[in-house]
C-alpha cells in the first residue's frame, strides 16, 4: 500500500488536527506517466500555509495529501516513457498533483514524464529533495531584482534555509547583501557563509543601519519573507524606484508600507514560484541552472533531522522550532 498523510476536512480552529496517516492504493503507470516512490520530502513553510489555510482541503473532495516537493526512485513507467528507467533517482514536480490533493507527503506519486527531472550522480539525496522550492525561488527572485554587481541586496529572515541560499547565490554573482535577522547569535554564522552585513531587528534600527552601511544610498532592492511591521523598514531601506519582492508571510497575512515610500516610487510586489513554473521556457532554465549551481556547490541546502512519515506531528513541530538547524524531512523506508 501507499502510506500518505491526508487532511480530512478543514478545521479552521486547528487545521493540523485534521491530518492523519492513511493508506491509498499505489497508482498505476498510465501511458506517458511515471510512478515515483518518494524517499524524502522537506517540510516547507508553503506546506504549512497550505494546510492551515485549507488551500486544498476546502476545495478537494476526499482526503487530500499536501506536500510541495520531494525526491524518490522510479517505481514504474507507463507506455511511451523513454527518458527515465526503473530504479533511477528523480525529482517529481508536484504542482499539478498538489492541486487535486496528490502532494508529495505520500510514498508513491504518479506524474507525467515531462514533470520530473533526473538527479545527477553527484547530488546527495537530501539535496535532491530540496531541489525545487528554495533554490528556484532564490534564483528566480534574484534574476527579477536584477541587482548590479557590487550593489546591495537587503533581505529579511536571512537565517532561514532560503535566506542562506540567497546569500550564497548573491555572493557568487558579486551582489553584496544586508541580512536582517531576529537572533543576534546567527551573525557570525551568516558572515562565514558570505553575508556582507547583518542587522538584528530586535536590537537595531534597520533603516538607520542600512543608511550607514550604504553611505545614504540605500539598498538597490529587497526580498521580504516576513511581512507585517518589518515591511515598513524594508521599503524605507530601498532607494527611490527600487523593487521589494514579498515572498513569505512569517508574521501573518498583512504587510505594512509607509505612504512616503510609495511616493518615492518604491515598488512592492508579491513573488510566488508557481507563476514562474507555468512558463515552460522559464521552468527549463530553472532546472538547468539550479542543477549547475548545486553540483558546483554554489548553493548548499541546509539539511536537518529526518522523521518517518508516520511521525509527521513531531516533524511539523520540529520544523517550526527556533534555531532548529536545517530543513526537516519526512522520510519513507523502501520496501
Amino acid at each position: 500500500m501507499n502510506r500518505a498523510i491526508g487532511q480530512r476536512g478543514f478545521n479552521a480552529e486547528n487545521p493540523e488536527s485534521a491530518l492523519e496517516l492513511i493508506e491509498k492504493p499505489i497508482p498505476s503507470a498510465a501511458p506517458g506517466y511515471v510512478v515515483v516512490h518518494i524517499k524524502l520530502r522537506p517540510i516547507n513553510p508553503t506546506d504549512l500555509v497550505t494546510i492551515r489555510t485549507g488551500r486544498i482541503a476546502r476545495y478537494v473532495e476526499g482526503t487530500p495529501t499536501p506536500g510541495s516537493e520531494g525526491y524518490g526512485i522510479v517505481h514504474a513507467v507507463g507506455e511511451g516513457v523513454t527518458k527515465v528507467n526503473l530504479g533511477q533517482r528523480v525529482v517529481p514536480f508536484m504542482w499539478e498533483g498538489l492541486r487535486v490533493g496528490e502532494g508529495s507527503w505520500q510514498e508513491y506519486v504518479s506524474v507525467r514524464e515531462d514533470m520530473l527531472t533526473a538527479v545527477p550522480n553527484s547530488i546527495p539525496d537530501e539535496v535532491a529533495a530540496q531541489f525545487v522550492i528554495n533554490p528556484w525561488t532564490a534564483y528566480g527572485m534574484l534574476i527579477e531584482l536584477g541587482i548590479p554587481k557590487g550593489e546591495y541586496l537587503l533581505q529579511t529572515a536571512a537565517g532561514s534555509v532560503i535566506g542562506r541560499q540567497i546569500i550564497q547565490l548573491a555572493k557568487h554573482w558579486g551582489i553584496r547583501t544586508i541580512n536582517v535577522i531576529r537572533r543576534a547569535e546567527q551573525t557570525e554564522e551568516l558572515k562565514e557563509l558570505g553575508a556582507d552585513e547583518v542587522i538584528c531587528s530586535q536590537t537595531e534600527d534597520v533603516i538607520s543601519r542600512v543608511k550607514a552601511i550604504t553611505s545614504g544610498r540605500l539598498a538597490h532592492g529587497a526580498l521580504d519573507c516576513v511581512g507585517g511591521e518589518l515591511t515598513k523598514s524594508v521599503t524605507g531601506s530601498v532607494r527611490r524606484g527600487g523593487l521589494v519582492l514579498i515572498y513569505g508571510v512569517l508574521s501573518g497575512p498583512d504587510a505594512k508600507v509607509r505612504i512616503n515610500d510609495l511616493f518615492r516610487q518604491v515598488h512592492v510586489k508579491g513573488w510566488i514560484l508557481s507563476t514562474s513554473w507555468e512558463d515552460k521556457e522559464k521552468r527549463k532554465l530553472y532546472i538547468e541552472e539550479t542543477w549547475k549551481l548545486l553540483e558546483a556547490k554554489v548553493i548548499q541546502p541546509f539539511s536537518g533531522e529526518n522523521f518517518d512519515l508516520a511521525d509527521f506531528k513531531h516533524a511539523i513541530e520540529k520544523s517550526e522550532e527556533i534555531g532548529r538547524g536545517g530543513k526537516v524531512f519526512l522520510s519513507s523506508a523502501f520496501a
